[in-house]
């Protein structure tokens, strides 16, 4: 009697400390197909970079680079500047000028999804500097909602041009991006602008519940019971 209270104490721990469990794609410009603006299609990976992208594919989603081609790649670290070497191998999205291109990003069946959260790795009015802090750039829904991005230093986590990179900054998204059919980064100053890993459909991390973690408790608790009962 007492093992299978345990047993269904351990299956409603379980439950409820993974109920948060993701079943999402992310993203992260490695391993989709860029078509660039010769109609080539290449294979994307952490290494390697390329220009002139006209559109992108990954994990199920559509990104469109609109009034001009993009950037996908090692942009960082062997794109411009010194570079920070192998340590630094991470593929991006990245415009420039980026006030002129508009990037839309939808589902390749037109079906709806959740946006929650998105990798910042630069957003400045200047090319590959330090942000003013006056950058107009914005994420819009299909709906017309927008939310205003943050001015970010140019790169990661090394020095160019005297700017030291401000690494990458998470932008968690709000309910007004759930359960939609696109969305479109804009800007009407930044030049340099790069991105990572897109969380499409994937919930964002959770606690267990209190009564998930009182429930293990309550486990451990007759395991050792029990143990201390078979002993005697």
């Amino acid at each position: 009697m007492i093992k299978k209270i345990l047993m269904g104490i351990t299956v409603m721990t379980f439950i409820l400390g993974t109920s948060g469990e993701s079943f999402g794609v992310v993203i992260n410009f490695a391993g989709g197909t860029a078509t660039l603006s010769d109609g080539t299609k290449v294979t994307t990976t952490d290494s390697g970079l390329w220009y002139d992208v006209d559109y992108y594919e990954e994990g199920g989603m559509f990104i469109d680079f609109v009034n001009g081609n993009g950037i996908i790649g090692d942009y960082y670290s062997t794109g411009a500047g010194t570079g920070g070497g192998p340590a630094y191998l991470n593929s991006v999205i990245h415009a420039h000028p980026f006030s002129t291109i508009d990037i839309v990003f939808s589902k390749a069946d037109g079906s709806s999804f959740d946006l929650t959260y998105v990798d910042m790795t630069s957003n400045t009015e200047t090319g590959g500097d330090l942000a003013s802090g006056n950058e107009l750039s914005y994420i819009t829904n299909n709906g017309g909602y927008s939310l205003l991005l943050p001015s970010s230093d140019w790169g990661l986590d090394y020095t160019y041009y005297g700017a030291q990179g401000d690494g990458i900054q998470r932008l968690w998204m709000d309910s007004n991006f759930l359960s939609i059919t696109s969305f479109t980064l804009s800007s009407e100053n930044a030049y340099c602008f790069g991105m990572d890993n897109f969380y499409i459909d994937e919930p964002a991390p959770v606690i267990p519940a209190p009564g998930a973690i009182l429930l293990g408790g309550i486990g451990v608790g007759l395991v050792g019971w029990l143990r201390r009962r078979n002993t005697l």
